[in-house]
């Protein structure tokens, strides 16, 4: 075995180390190609992006131009022959001047737009705008990508004025005679002494007015009602409705009942008359509660005491038909002449199949005791058969085409102390119906337009949702 001289061994050391040396300016020249690449890359990416959130914003201008442009023009040109095709046209006009007028300048780019397609479907305007841009790479060559492709597809949507009725059914029967509050309850109770003679000894909580009673006298004016409540609600929605998109377009009426559906005012576009009808600007009491079960009937037409509200209870299964027959067109909005109804029903929800009437054959009429009709007798009680209502009377109405919105106002318990007796008995049998009173009218409802409010500003704030939620079915359903 030999050994190399020491000498040696060092000379191939160094001449290996040298070596090694040369090599990394070759091998760092070699790594700047992809890290210049990356950069470069990275300068074609940021004009890409730049360039499409140009041409984003032009044709979300555009496509809101588009629906804008149409709906003003059939609005100023309801009369006109074809208005809907020369609205869409125009639309159409626009969102290509909106976008070139949007778009700017697009860098190293060419830009390819799309017919904007704007349609319109029953109440709905629809703006579909696409565009597509090719947009050179600087660095992107080098590696096999020229170019950029960028595109986008926006829809902008509006509605054309729908017109729509309004049918509020107002419960008016004597539950909503009970203060807004438990503390107006038993206010109302510590000093309201009808119906001690039926053991009541605690006071009655409503605000009862038939003849004789005190009720009234201590509530009217001085204690808010549930029925003042809704009458404050009801001219909340006036207010809203007289505010359309074009004239005519809601038009509202307004129809109490108890035994009977009666018309406080027929559905009517004059909101200002409605209005005062509704005695908007006064004070309490207020209309409905003006209407509350008095003992005879109200609102009767040619002195026939058979006819208006009628007396002593709550009769859906009568009144929900009477509100099918009275609503004058089941339409889908589109027009004028086919107007979209709503049926608002305010209740607490409890059925009474109670009357305070008097029977000729099989005819009731509802005079009052004592009468207030010449050539009729007193009216009789027959007895309160209390019980929830059915939700299958509802059917029909929105069968029919109608849409049934239900504001449930929950019947306030009624606290106060068994001493036994026709109102107490009658206080019990209310109160353990109560607590589902809800199940019911909720199935009465069409869907999702079941509404709860027991407060004053609760009520008032559910039936504007109410409004608010009609609106917009009429856009996203069509």
């Amino acid at each position: 075995m030999s050994w190399l001289p020491v000498n040696r061994l060092r000379g191939h050391g160094a001449a290996l180390v040298a070596s090694r040396r040369g090599s990394i300016p070759v091998l760092f020249g070699l790594s700047l190609i992809p890290i210049i690449g990356m950069i470069g890359l990275g300068v074609d990416y940021g004009i890409a992006t730049s360039n499409k959130t140009k041409l984003d914003m032009a044709a979300d201008a555009a496509a809101i131009a588009a629906v804008v442009t149409a709906k003003a023009y059939i609005s100023s040109n309801a009369g006109q022959t074809n208005v809907s095709a020369n609205a869409l046209a125009a639309g159409t006009t626009k969102a290509v001047n909106a976008f070139n007028a949007n778009m700017g300048n697009i860098t190293f780019g060419q830009v390819t737009l799309a017919t904007p397609q704007v349609s319109r479907n029953a109440q709905t305007l629809t703006a579909v705008v696409s565009y597509s841009a090719t947009v050179k790479n600087t660095i992107g060559p080098i590696f096999g990508t020229p170019t950029t492709l960028i595109s986008n597809t926006v829809t902008a949507s509006a509605d054309i004025a729908s017109y729509l009725d309004f049918y509020l059914l107002l419960d008016v029967s004597g539950s909503m005679g009970l203060p807004t509050s438990d503390e107006g309850m038993e206010k109302l109770a510590l000093k309201n002494n009808d119906l001690k003679e039926d053991n009541y000894r605690q006071g009655c909580q409503f605000a009862c007015h038939f003849p004789g009673r005190v009720g009234w006298d201590l509530a009217a004016g001085k204690i808010q009602l549930r029925s003042d409540a809704v009458n404050d609600a009801v001219c909340s929605l006036i207010r809203r409705a007289a505010l359309p998109l074009v004239p005519n377009q809601y038009r509202v009426g307004l129809y109490p009942f108890i035994n009977q559906m009666a018309t406080l005012a027929g559905v009517t576009s004059d909101l200002a008359t409605l209005s005062t009808t509704a005695q908007c600007s006064k004070p309490w009491p207020l209309a409905l509660t003006n209407l509350l079960d008095t003992g005879s009937t109200q609102l009767f037409i040619n002195g026939d005491p058979s006819t208006g509200t009628g007396s002593g209870g709550t009769h859906f299964e009568t009144v929900l038909p009477q509100m099918k027959s009275t609503i004058a067109t089941f339409g889908d909005g589109t027009a004028a002449t086919s107007r979209k109804p709503f049926v608002f029903l305010i209740t607490d929800g409890m059925q009474n199949d109670q009357n305070h009437s008097l029977l000729l054959g099989i005819k009731r009429y509802y005079p009052g005791d004592p009468s207030k009709f010449l050539l009729y007798p007193n009216a009789r009680w027959d007895g309160s058969k209390p019980k929830q209502i059915d939700p299958s009377k509802c059917t029909d109405l929105k069968n029919a085409g109608a849409t049934v919105s239900v504001l449930y106002i929950p019947y306030n318990i009624i606290k106060f102390q068994d001493f036994g007796g026709d109102v107490a008995r009658e206080n019990n049998l209310v109160n353990g119906f109560s607590p589902g009173l809800a199940t019911p009218l909720r199935s009465c409802a069409s869907p999702g337009f079941f509404y709860t409010a027991n407060t004053p500003a609760d009520i008032t704030a559910s039936l504007n949702a109410m409004f608010d939620q009609a609106l917009q079915v009429a856009r996203l359903t069509r």
